[in-house]
């Protein structure tokens, strides 16, 4: 029944995202929020990630940045993704105000150290947090982090810690806190282990009993574990059946859940992208037609006036090249499909469907005209730009591989100089995309004697058996000799290309 409703949680909860007035606002947040809880809950970290990563890229309200970044790091967690963890444990620290929850952040990530077995620096992290009036007055919380404490103790030290350990337990068995005396009795049954056999049993058989009645199944696993370990051969068997049974039963379910919510997920986001599909055609086709008009002014004017170095014929040449694809790829089908509107039954599901498959045509491919022609960053986000940009010309029939040998100080470069290689990589890419029929391309960047050397190999037909090369390329060697650079093709090779360039630092 439990899964049944999870299901239809998440049905609701998407379909309320979908329809939320307040996109990307504090409504959207909450719906996206819970999406990536169920997601969690069932195992689904990859689909949980993808979740809280498009709420943080698109979330414009105040509330919900701490619980984003909590729920982030803790999918990290259990994924023993430790560094990106902390990094989102901070995160959800400096977007919170509250002081009560920066202390909760704060030992969440000491829990992170104790998993890595950094049991100083966890110690650290959780002694101040005891000290503080509002966690001391919040004993729900409070035994939480004496647990951490204590067990984070015994495992730097095992003669200590004890105290701290059992007096959370006895805490948390007074306020009833299932979830809480899942851990406790973990703690106890594992300082008991070498030391009292029968508590240590005791105490993971309250572990799974309190595991079952809050049905968790991974606590339910790891106390079957400990039972395993702590009862006699008749029980063990016993409790080794359970755990090989349900371990089975949880990862079925799981995978079954994952399907499961793709399938919403894909059904949801299906039915709202057909509804705007077909909604006001005409209307979409004035608007395709002056964004494809406003795109081709802006790249022409973007490549008039961006060299302040007036690099004449390299700005020749790729303004040449823009209103070429334009001219060859866009105009006649702009004026086709303008055409075919004004001439045919649009009331027509099938003239409809073919008019929007026309425009969805059009609209990729001025897209791709933009995203290869568009500002370059040079600040910081320079070197994830370029990777990218790289990996971006991977498809099903072609692998682009980055390769750095060393990291590379980017600050020292200067933005004339990050453009001119940005450009270049990219012309090198578009070149073996429309000319070389190459399925690898290697792209190797290293830094030598104050050099910036980038390699570029592909297993394309090589510069001998194309025309292209002095045309295509032309631009890119403009670019480079600007920069007091050079960029040269290694013609030896009977199959492939291979093109070094050296920008000086």
């Amino acid at each position: 029944m439990a899964k049944l409703q999870l299901d239809s949680a998440f049905y609701y909860f998407t379909e309320a995202k979908n329809n939320c007035t307040d996109t990307k606002g504090e409504q959207w947040a909450y719906t996206i929020y819970q999406i990536a809880n169920i997601q969690q809950i069932n195992g689904d970290y990859a689909g949980c990630e993808e979740t809280l990563t498009e709420a943080i890229a698109n979330y414009t309200g105040q509330t919900y940045w701490p619980y984003l970044y909590n729920m982030l790091a803790i999918n990290y967690e259990k994924q023993d993704e430790f560094q990106l963890a902390i990094e989102n444990y901070n995160n959800a620290q400096n977007a919170t105000i509250d002081t009560v929850q920066k202390l909760l952040f704060q030992n969440n990530k000491a829990l992170v150290h104790l998993e890595q077995k950094k049991y100083t620096k966890a110690i650290q992290l959780l002694n101040p947090l005891l000290e503080n009036e509002g966690v001391k007055n919040n004993t729900l919380e409070y035994a939480r982090m004496l647990d951490n404490l204590g067990y984070a103790n015994y495992k730097n030290n095992p003669n200590t810690g004890f105290e701290d350990m059992y007096k959370a337990w006895q805490l948390r068995d007074s306020l009833a806190d299932d979830m809480g005396l899942i851990a406790s009795n973990m703690h106890l049954s594992e300082y008991y282990h070498q030391k009292e056999v029968a508590l240590a049993q005791k105490h993971a058989l309250n572990a799974y009993l309190a595991a079952v009645k809050m049905n968790s199944p991974d606590d339910k696993l790891e106390a079957l574990k400990w039972l395993t370990t702590h009862s006699n051969e008749s029980d063990a068997k016993k409790y080794l059946e359970e755990y090989f049974e349900r371990n089975e039963q949880i990862n079925r379910e799981r995978n079954t859940a994952k399907n499961q919510f793709a399938k919403i997920k894909y059904d949801a986001g299906f039915a709202k992208q057909e509804a705007i599909k077909y909604k006001n055609q005409k209307v979409f086709l004035l608007i395709l037609i002056g964004l494809i008009i406003l795109v081709a002014f802006l790249l022409y004017k973007l490549y008039q006036t961006k060299n302040k170095r007036k690099l004449q014929q390299s700005t020749y040449l790729t303004e040449t090249r823009i209103s070429k694809r334009i001219h060859d790829e866009l105009a006649n089908d702009v004026f086709n499909t303008m055409t075919y509107a004004q001439t045919q039954n649009l009331e027509n599901p099938n003239n409809k469907e073919l008019l929007v498959d026309n425009l969805e045509n059009i609209y990729k491919r001025t897209r791709d005209i933009s995203k290869e022609n568009s500002d370059i960053r040079t600040n910081e986000h320079f070197e994830s730009d370029l990777v990218q940009m790289i990996e971006s010309y991977t498809d099903t029939t072609r692998s682009v591989i980055r390769k750095v040998n060393q990291e590379i100080n980017w600050k020292k470069i200067t933005a004339e100089k990050k453009i001119a290689l940005f450009r270049v990589v990219q012309e090198l890419l578009i070149n073996t995309t429309k000319h070389s029929q190459a399925t690898l391309v290697i792209i190797d960047i290293t830094e030598k004697n104050n050099t910036l050397v980038i390699t570029f190999t592909d297993n394309g037909i090589g510069l001998k058996n194309t025309q292209n090369h002095k045309s295509g390329l032309q631009n890119a060697e403009n670019r480079i000799q600007a920069i007091k650079g050079t960029l040269t093709f290694d013609t030896s090779l009977q199959k492939g290309c291979k093109a070094i360039l050296m920008i000086p630092i």
